[in-house]
């Protein structure tokens, strides 16, 4: 008898598969490693409050050693109030809904958070959660749809975080939130809200309101205050009052009552610096139409960003660091071939990244700040915290930052190339033009061999940009010469590119 068909000890004997499907979807527990909700009461109907019955069906998976699979038929599970995973629950459960369009969690009250997750281990699977209520006019009541800590090794597949006033998914700086993978298009859109108004004056890092109340508005550290248009029209919010916030960097100019402002509030997933937020693996999700940012990344260590869609939020697509009131930097991270469209300020801020790789993002320009291209992946401010270890990947050529006043000590390894070749005996200078000065702030660097410039000089000039602080249409006259290499860089706080030159060439 070969070993796969020796029989155990306890063999099981074969069951229907009907048998299976109908025990999982009617309303009856199953087993110890099966927890129906509806076995413990919840309607799903969207009128009845499943509260108590939810919290009783989350008590009693976590209430196990063993642990198992919270399972959410179909439906629409309003609830009154928060349901709570147990300080006190050490097993691993997975919460496993049909489908994130089909199976649903509403608030049908005020409160802070519809769901505090709490254990390591185990999965979010096939579940909305929303923090409106989609029976009643989808108003807002929900200010965060789930509130996260201590969830190291958990996997997030097939879920959606949607129409919260503040986050859709934040995870605190406490307890061991290692190992956490977003994956299969989980979801993260329409969370937060946009404060508009004009009674408001200041200046430096002080605004001070008329009639707002901040803190009895949401207005939070790590929001964002809009005035203006264009680049530099964006604050983030670092202090808040009862009729007062503190921004940095300080405003451009002073503001006055009159001033038309606007207060962005919410992200769709927020990972909070803390001692244990390091290694996250983002893949092909999807933050669209959050009143702030997609994805806000504090502090960590490792996150993985593979595709995705960063579309229609209110600043930014990603936003790494957040302000002065982190300085502690993301390091190591990465953001593959991801898609970025209709984000209203910037793409990408990177406001503390050290060690960052961006490679081959699609960037389509911002509907109201900074410029389309490179120039979408920008700052809040001009100190960059190791901004020039950013590299990025972008329509075949590797580009990094240059911080004001100085080049990189980075060396570029695919830089644009012209070449330089004629006849001996030519009688005009040969004329190379270069490149517009960019608009980005990565380094721009452009090669100019020279294989044989026919016994006259090689004249470098631009159309919008000093050379060597010469008038551009006059540029430098580099000498003549075989073999040698003129590398031009542009240097923004001369607004000129400068250019040296090296013989021989080898």
């Amino acid at each position: 008898m070969t070993f796969w068909k020796k029989p155990r000890e306890t063999e099981l004997l074969p069951r229907n598969k009907e048998d299976v499907i109908r025990e999982m979807w009617s309303p009856k527990k199953t087993s110890d490693q099966l927890f129906n909700v509806k076995s413990y009461g919840a309607i799903g109907d969207g009128k009845a409050d499943d509260r108590k019955a939810l919290q009783k069906a989350i008590d009693a998976a976590y209430g196990t050693s063993k642990g198992g699979n919270l399972f959410f038929p179909p439906g629409l599970y309003c609830i009154s109030g928060p349901v709570e995973v147990p300080d006190w629950g050490t097993a691993a459960v997975s919460w496993i809904g049909h489908s994130s369009e089909t199976t649903r969690i509403a608030p049908s009250e005020p409160m802070d958070y519809l769901v505090r997750m709490r254990g390591g281990s185990g999965a979010v699977k096939g579940i909305q959660f929303m923090g409106t209520d989609p029976e009643n006019g989808h108003i807002q009541l929900a200010k965060v749809c789930m509130l996260a800590s201590d969830i190291r090794d958990k996997l997030f597949s097939g879920a959606a975080f949607t129409w919260a006033s503040v986050h859709g998914l934040q995870i605190l700086g406490e307890g061991n939130n290692n190992l956490c993978v977003f994956d299969r298009l989980c979801q993260f859109s329409q969370n937060g809200s946009v404060i508009e108004g004009s009674g408001a004056s200041g200046g430096g890092t002080s605004v001070s309101f008329m009639k707002l109340d901040p803190e009895a508005s949401d207005v939070h550290v790590g929001a964002y205050f809009k005035v203006g248009s264009g680049e530099g029209s964006v604050y983030h919010i670092d202090e808040v009052g009862s009729r007062s916030i503190k921004v940095s960097p300080p405003l451009k100019e002073t503001i006055s009552p009159g001033t038309p402002y606007k207060i962005h509030l919410g992200c769709g997933l927020q990972t909070d610096r803390g001692s244990d937020n390091n290694v996250y693996g983002i893949y092909d999700c999807h933050f669209v139409g959050n009143a702030a940012t997609g994805l806000m990344v504090r502090g960590l260590y490792g996150h993985h960003i593979q595709g995705g869609n960063f579309d229609s939020n209110g600043i930014s697509g990603i936003h790494i660091g957040s302000g002065a009131i982190n300085t502690t930097p993301a390091y190591s991270g990465s953001i593959n071939h991801s898609y970025f469209e209709n984000n209203g300020y910037a793409n990408v801020l990177l406001d503390y990244a050290s060690g960052l790789s961006i490679i081959e993002p699609l960037l389509a320009e911002p509907r109201d700040g900074v410029a389309g291209g490179l120039a979408s992946i920008t700052s809040l401010y001009s100190e960059e915290f190791q901004y020039d270890t950013t590299s990025i990947l972008f329509n075949g050529r590797l580009h990094q930052y240059v911080p004001e006043g100085g080049r990189s000590p980075l060396d570029m390894k695919d830089e644009p190339r012209v070449t330089v070749n004629r006849r001996a005996g030519a009688n005009d200078e040969e004329t190379v033009k270069l490149p517009p000065a960019p608009s980005h702030h990565f380094k721009e660097e452009v090669e100019i061999f020279v294989e044989h410039s026919g016994g006259q000089g090689v004249r470098l000039i631009c159309d919008n940009a000093k050379v060597n602080n010469k008038p551009g249409e006059v540029g430098v006259l580099a000498p003549v010469g075989i073999g040698y290499k003129i590398t031009a860089y542009y240097n923004r706080t001369e607004k000129s590119w400068m250019v040296s030159h090296t013989r021989p060439l080898n």
